[in-house]
Parts: structure tokens; sequence; C-alpha cells
């Protein structure tokens, strides 16, 4: 983890910070979706979401509804891999049951928006926006009108066809200088939130524990290593942990972070998740 004085508005913790200001994650979305919302409001968006005991729980970067009740979940990825699609599609399902009870009638799911903002070019065509939604193969002018909705932006792609106020913002999330009125605003509150002690605490806080549970795991792969009883095998299974304690962070797992380094077996079971053995 970067020094709390480097973090910029790619890093997960300053981008729900600076988002958590109404007046810069309203545009925000507005320019995403080129839409005009009058009003919205935050739903909890720090508070992880969990349906059951035994159900993955998730830490929602922002997540608001707008006047309309529709819901919008801005998540900031800087890390790729191969799982990103499913990781949306359990986003959408666990925000559909966060809004559901039982015997409740289905007429009560809002129009959501699971929204990712990537600094790389996931299906790799080029384009700065791919959205998703649900239609016929048959006859793609058919809708299932679900009401569900996914975004995947790419800072590096081509920003031809996007309004300026976009693109400003993907350049500026991809590390440009902010040149328009709202990214300057945003830069001023990333530098704002540096400078934040209680947010510094927080993060150091944050960045303690995750710290332990890598080293956790680490143990846990050097101790299935010498298990093996081979140096070969332990290297390439040291790397393997490496390589899942990454993914696990990248994707706010904490509690499997924290299991896997206890559990050889739950370790096991979520290496075959990933298809890292």
């Amino acid at each position: 983890m970067k020094k709390y004085e480097e973090l910029d508005i790619t890093d997960p913790f300053i981008f729900a910070k600076v988002m958590s200001e109404k007046e810069l994650c309203k545009p925000l979305l507005e320019n995403i979706l080129n839409i005009k919302i009058r009003d919205i409001v935050y739903v909890d968006y720090e508070e992880t979401i969990q349906m059951t005991v035994k159900s993955k729980g998730i830490r929602l970067d922002i997540y608001v509804e707008d006047d309309n009740n529709t819901v919008f979940n801005l998540e900031m990825q800087t890390t790729t891999y191969k799982e990103l699609p499913k990781r949306s599609r359990y986003y959408q399902g666990i925000i559909d049951l966060n809004m559901i009870e039982k015997g409740e009638s289905y007429d009560i799911l809002k129009e959501s928006y699971v929204i990712f903002i990537c600094t790389f070019d996931f299906f790799e065509k080029g384009r700065s926006v791919y959205e998703f939604e649900n239609v016929c193969l048959e006859d793609s002018e058919i809708k299932l009108n679900d009401g569900t909705h996914k975004i995947f932006l790419n800072t590096k792609g081509d920003k031809s066809d996007i309004n300026k106020e976009l693109k400003s913002l993907l350049e500026y999330f991809d590390g440009s200088e902010p040149e328009s009125e709202l990214t300057r605003s945003i830069d001023r509150k990333v530098i704002a939130a540096r400078k934040n002690e209680r947010w510094r605490r927080e993060y150091m806080s944050l960045q303690m524990e995750m710290n332990l549970k890598y080293r956790e795991g680490l143990k846990a792969g050097e101790e299935k290593g010498r298990a093996l009883g081979q140096s070969e095998g332990k290297i390439e299974t040291q790397k393997n942990i490496n390589r899942l304690n990454k993914i696990l962070l990248s994707e706010k797992r904490y509690d499997d972070l924290e299991k896997s380094a206890q559990d050889i077996e739950y370790q096991n079971k979520l290496m075959k998740e990933y298809d890292i053995i």
C-alpha cells in the first residue's frame, strides 16, 4: 500500500472519501450516464452488505440513490483480472437482495447501475465506455427491461465519442492534470483528503490490518511449502499465495483473506475459485 500522502483519486480509499461529497459525485454520475439528476442520497456506502452468515461480504466504494429511486454503485478498479465481470454480477445481485425482503413483490426492485471506473481496457476494444444490458440473442432490439445496467469505463480508451466533461474526467483518472472545473474540484478534494488527519489514521489502521493479514497469508504459504518438502514446490506455492492475497485485497475480500491465512483447505478452495492452481 502507498504512503497516505501519495494516494490519488484512483485509490479506492481516497475515491470513496472524495465521492462522499454530493457536489462531486452527482455531476460524475450525470456525465457518465448523460442524464440530469436532481438529487442523490447516500445509502450506507461505507457499510459491508452481507445477506447471510455464509455469503461473501462486500464493501462498496460508493452506493447512492437518486430522486427517481435509481441506485448507483461506483467502484474504482486499478487491477485487472478475468473475474471482473462476475464481480459486477455479484454486486448487482447483492444490491438487489439488499432491497427486497422475503415475501415482497419484485416490483420494488429499483433501476440499478453498477459502474466500474477502470484504469485499463478490460475488453481490449479501445472504447472508453462499455455498457451492458440484458437483450434477446435472437433479436437485439428486444430488451429484457429488468432495470439492471453494468458499465465499465476505460481511462485509456478512444475518447472521441464521449462528452467533453467525461473525457476530462477519464484523463484525470488516468493521471493527467485536471482541466475542467469538475476535475479541479475533485483534485482539490483529493489534496484536502491527504491533509485530513482522521482519514490518515483510518487509512493507517486499514494498512496495518491488511499488512497483518498479508503476512499471515505469507506464513501459511511458507508452511504449505515446507509441507511439500521441495524447494521448487515451495517457491511456486509462495507465488500462488502472493497472487491470491493480491486478488483478495483488490476485491476487498478482507474476511476471506484472514480466513485463508488460518485455514489451508479454505485457501486451496479460493485458489481453485480463481484458477490459480
